[in-house]
């Protein structure tokens, strides 16, 4: 849309011609119109496009044939005239129209292209003229004309106001249209005392007051009680800023004229005569903000409701932070006494029964010593996981290199888990790389894999145990190494291999293998705290593979 203001205008005469004044004679009657008015008359109703006359009050006086149009009536009805505009055109055209129309009763001639539903004809494009109606200084009406410019052809016909030569506003003319056609905002002057000198339609709009009851006025008229707290009038500190820095942005309550509250954004800005310095008062640009506020307020209300859930929670994690210290503490001398003094007697009973105790007694007290190792090492794991939640990672530069080597060499001499060279074959990848971690955890994974690949493989001769590494580039996130232990032991059933790392969780029998369910969840604990994840691959009697992986290093060592 292009509003611009346009140099030709009708003869003062205008409306004049069209009505005369009526002196009433004797009878009260008005004369008959000359000849030059009812030429005038014919000429206007003839005229191409939709043309009404209006007086100061935007009463239609007149409304020629196309007009008529506009009212859904026939073109040869006549319409009983004056009416206010605002009833004879829709409601969303005279929105857009009301500009124009106050533009020109203070004295402007005015262009606009727009699009308009028409009654009849349907949405179609429209160039529309208002030319202010002078009687003298003073401006008496206005004259409204409407063109259908939809089939014009641009080539052929000479458009009204050609883009090129459209004439352009002057900065008097912008401000003024800006002023009047904001929405939800509205902009005002002041004197430099702070009085209205200025009050547009938009201001009129934004906060009810018509330029009678404002001009002159201070803003204290549609400004709220002040805070109780603070006696100060807002937008009377805002002027002393906006004097002192040159603007002053201030947010606040603003009362309408119907009594009604909005949250405001209001801008001042300080203008001063460009020759002699002189302060001349302050712009002020109002804008409605109540539903941001609205929505601050909501998203602020959510915060602290989620900052109270959140403490809310902490002091339920420490509160259970502080039971699994007293349970860790709990298991670490209270229940590891037992089991000892249990040991403990059982070898008491052996050397008083000696060498010559039948033999279901030496098998009883065999189960009693055995389960009593057992539940030790059950307890033993599951303080090694409790404690793994709760310590910091250490993390530095580790070669994975020197840990493998360290885990092999303590595994080859564990007494449960020992086996003749010949019968354990390893396959070790030429070189590992370096990772960000925690040695001593990441140790404990290494551990942990190789032990149950010697375990689980002890029924094959030979073991085969490969070793492997390779590097996966980065998927939402950064690239990972991925380590695995392959071996081509008894192997489990895939469909169950979600169970694997779980506490106390095993998939064979105690009595096929020896261990406590502990090592593959301690194994996911610390992968999982290394930013890493942890999973098998596996098929019944043919072997187990499994992977852990660790971020790679991201900058330069």
């Amino acid at each position: 849309m292009s509003l611009t203001p346009i140099g030709d205008h009708l003869p003062e005469s205008f409306f004049d011609n069209l009505f005369p004044e009526r002196s009433t004679g004797e009878e009260g009657l008005a004369p008959a119109p000359d000849a030059d008015s009812a030429r005038l008359q014919r000429m206007i109703e003839h005229w191409p496009g939709a043309v009404f006359c209006l007086d100061a009050q935007l009463q239609c006086l007149l409304a020629n044939r196309e007009a008529r149009r506009w009212c859904a009536m026939p073109a040869d009805e006549s319409l009983a005239l004056p009416q206010p505009l605002h009833r004879l055109l829709p409601e969303p055209m005279m929105e857009i129209l009301q500009p124009c129309l106050s533009a020109a009763l203070r004295g402007m001639e005015m262009a606009q292209e727009e699009c308009f539903e028409h009654p009849g004809l349907g949405r179609r494009s429209w160039v529309v003229r208002v030319q202010p109606d002078h009687d003298g200084a003073h401006v008496v009406g206005v004259f409204l004309h409407l063109q259908d410019t939809t089939d014009w052809n641009p080539a052929s016909a000479q458009h009204p106001f050609p883009a090129e030569h459209s004439p352009p506003l002057d900065t008097e003319a912008q401000l003024r249209l800006l002023a009047e056609g904001l929405r939800d905002a509205a902009i005002f002057f002041l004197d430099p005392e702070g009085r209205v000198s200025d009050w547009p339609p938009s201001a009129q709009r934004l906060l009810g007051y018509t330029p009678a009851q404002m001009l002159g006025q201070s803003l204290s008229r549609f400004t709220p009680a002040a805070d109780p707290d603070n006696s100060a009038d807002p937008m009377t500190l805002g002027m002393e800023r906006a004097a002192l820095l040159g603007q002053s942005e201030t947010p606040g309550w603003q009362r309408r004229a119907d009594g009604s509250t909005f949250w405001a954004n209001t801008l001042l800005t300080a203008l001063y005569d460009t020759d002699s310095g002189q302060a001349c008062g302050y712009a002020c640009l109002m804008r409605d903000m109540t539903e941001v506020k609205r929505l601050v307020d909501m998203l602020q209300e959510l915060n602290t409701a989620l900052e109270t859930r959140v403490e809310e929670r902490t002091r339920q994690l420490q509160d259970i932070n502080q039971d699994l210290e007293a349970f860790s503490y709990s298991v670490s001398h209270d229940l590891r006494a037992p089991l000892r003094h249990i040991g403990s007697f059982v070898e008491l009973l052996r050397e008083d029964l000696g060498p010559h105790a039948p033999a279901p007694v030496q098998r009883h007290l065999g189960t009693i010593a055995q389960a009593a190792q057992h539940m030790g090492q059950l307890i033993e794991g599951l303080l090694a996981f409790s404690k793994l939640g709760r310590s910091p990672l250490q993390r530095r530069d580790t070669a994975m290199a020197d840990l493998l080597h360290s885990s092999l060499n303590r595994v080859q001499h564990d007494p449960a888990l020992r086996r003749p060279e010949h019968e354990v074959h390893w396959e070790l990848p030429p070189e590992l790389p370096t990772v960000p971690g925690d040695a001593l955890l990441l140790s404990q994974v290494w551990d942990n894999l190789l032990a149950n690949a010697l375990k689980y493989s002890r029924p094959r001769t030979p073991a085969l145990i490969r070793i492997g590494c390779r590097l996966d580039p980065p998927v939402d996130g950064p690239a990972q190494w991925v380590f695995w232990v392959q071996d081509n032991g008894v192997g489990f059933n895939p469909q169950r291999a979600d169970r694997l790392f779980g506490v106390f969780q095993r998939l064979h029998r105690a009595s096929e293998f020896e261990g406590t369910g502990i090592g593959l969840a301690l194994c996911r604990r610390i992968v999982e705290r290394h930013g890493g994840r942890i999973w098998a691959e596996s098929a019944p009697q043919v072997g187990s593979t499994f992977y852990f992986s660790l971020p790679a290093l991201t900058g330069p060592h």
